[in-house]
């Protein structure tokens, strides 16, 4: 148990929290979200490179998908109506967004629009008064990651089992290309709470991994970012 001195009390949480609390939490909190899958009707939304035809280009970056961005949820299609995603294949860690003048040739991927709960770091980080008093109680703030240490692990375990039958990358046999929109997936580097305010507007399923991230950034520009494990 830490003591006052080191900036945590434990104390008798007055709400109970239960896996069902948890989920609620997190209902509350999705972002809206599409999975991008090779079957579908209407307008194609993005088209998929390949790793046989998307060679690195002479600045040494590869594509990896180009995205109609009518289809990115909250993303304003008068700031640019198409999207490619490049990585840097010298240092195998960020990329650039490119703007392009429309979709290339290539596989094309449909939307699908799909509820998809946020990982339980968000609901620790932006969760109502009851979740806070309930981390406190825990021994936790809104400002630690979960992990194993916590103390009512048992609840998080419902809400990650049902996080993990939502999210594509846990999914058997799936034929999902990337996610447009939602919440950032839980690696375990440190960037994830300082990610928090910007908009993902992809992150790619197929190919992985690595996985790649394209973000726009609230003070203008945009962020590409490969993970591994």
């Amino acid at each position: 148990m830490h003591g006052e001195a080191g900036g945590l009390r434990r104390v008798e949480a007055s709400v109970i929290m239960t896996t069902e609390d948890l989920i609620a939490e997190g209902r509350r909190l999705q972002r809206p979200c599409s999975f991008l899958r090779p079957t579908g009707s209407g307008d194609v939304a993005a088209i998929w490179h390949s790793t046989d035809d998307s060679e690195p280009d002479s600045s040494g970056f590869r594509p990896w998908i180009s995205i109609d961005t009518r289809f990115i949820p909250g993303f304003a299609p008068a700031t640019a109506r198409f999207l490619t995603i490049l990585t840097n294949e010298d240092d195998c860690e960020s990329g650039r967004v490119d703007i392009v003048p429309s979709l290339p040739e290539g596989k094309a991927l449909y939307a699908h629009s799909a509820s998809v709960l946020p990982p339980v770091d968000a609901v620790f980080a932006c969760g109502s008064a009851a979740v806070e008093e309930w981390l406190l109680a825990n021994e936790w703030t809104r400002a630690d990651r979960y992990n194993d240490n916590f103390a009512d692990w048992a609840i998080v375990d419902g809400y990650e089992r049902l996080w993990m039958e939502e999210f594509p990358l846990y999914l058997p046999d799936t034929d999902i290309y990337a996610v447009l929109g939602g919440w950032h997936f839980p690696f375990p580097d440190d960037d994830w709470h300082e990610l928090m305010p910007q908009q993902l507007l992809a992150m790619t399923i197929r190919d992985s991994e690595p996985w790649v991230e394209a973000w726009r950034l609230m003070e203008g520009g945009y962020r590409v970012i490969e993970r591994i494990t």
